[in-house]
């Protein structure tokens, strides 16, 4: 390319540039404001599985015996995806974790793709999915995504259609690292309760069976909006890892390009002065 083609090269990559860097800003403040809520939503979460925990036991001693027996019915994963693009390998590694845990899983197993980039990337790769809806694009949207989520399931499970629920989703790991990670929603895990302060027991003004069944709706709720969270969060994490690397990327190849627009720039002065001082030979040699 010559000099010119080069100047407008770099006019181009310098406006990507610019659309790289206020992107990477958003997901910057996106991410940082959503790392914050996780925060509350954690212990939300951590608060649920404790009393799960303590009415497990009530229930225990007051029945004797096991209050979470599976039942009959379909096993149904839920993948949370992201919502938007420019995240990476985030889905793919979802999607990847997903299909693992249902080859693990006894009897038939419905996938639920909740994100329309996952959803996308399902029925580009021929995997059969569930339509679970979009992905929250604000923090402020995560607790009416989970409410509705919970109540599609626990509707399906009252039904008879469902017996079992995992969730997928992206879990943070480092500043700007995360990893896939699955999650037993319902029924929930033996260990899902453990960690409870021994003690007095809890007062209570409801039966230790319809205790637990209240509880149990709690905390799946509270898994849920955890698991939504920290699925918001890492990505717009993905997505400021993505921006970097592309800033980086647009960066480099600026600087080459604009040493070659000099190298140009200066081959192109120095031929015209070759010109002149060709074009100056014969006048020389006329007047002599």
């Amino acid at each position: 390319m010559d000099a010119a083609e080069l100047a407008a090269r770099i006019r181009t990559l310098s406006q990507a540039a610019k659309v790289v860097d206020a992107m990477r800003s958003v997901a910057a403040s996106r991410r940082r404001q959503a790392s914050d809520a996780c925060v509350g939503f954690e212990r939300y979460a951590a608060a649920t599985r404790a009393a799960l925990g303590q009415a497990i036991e009530l229930l225990a001693a007051e029945e004797g015996s096991a209050p979470l027996e599976k039942a009959a019915g379909a096993r149904r994963v839920v993948v949370l995806f992201s919502e938007h693009g420019f995240v990476g390998a985030l889905n793919e590694r979802l999607l990847a974790a997903a299909l693992r845990v249902a080859r693990d899983a006894p009897g038939p197993v419905e996938l639920a793709a909740l994100g329309t980039r996952g959803l996308r990337l399902c029925r580009d790769r021929g995997v059969v999915a569930l339509i679970g809806g979009p992905l929250p694009s604000t923090v402020a949207g995560v607790g009416p995504a989970a409410d509705r989520l919970t109540r599609d399931l626990f509707g399906a499970i009252a039904g008879g259609a469902l017996a079992c629920v995992d969730l997928v989703f992206a879990r943070r790991a480092g500043m700007l690292g995360w990893a896939p990670q699955a999650l037993r929603l319902f029924p929930p895990e033996r260990g899902s309760g453990a960690g409870a302060a021994p003690g007095e027991p809890p007062l209570r003004t409801l039966p230790a069976a319809a205790l637990v069944a209240r509880i149990i709706e709690e905390h799946c709720l509270a898994q849920v909006v955890w698991a939504l969270g920290e699925a918001f969060t890492c990505e717009h994490a993905a997505r400021l890892a993505a921006m970097e690397a592309s800033e980086r990327s647009l960066r480099d190849e600026l600087d080459e390009l604009s040493r070659a627009e000099r190298a140009a720039r200066q081959e192109a002065i120095t031929s015209e002065i070759l010109e002149i001082a060709a074009g100056a030979e014969p006048l020389r040699e006329a007047e002599g």
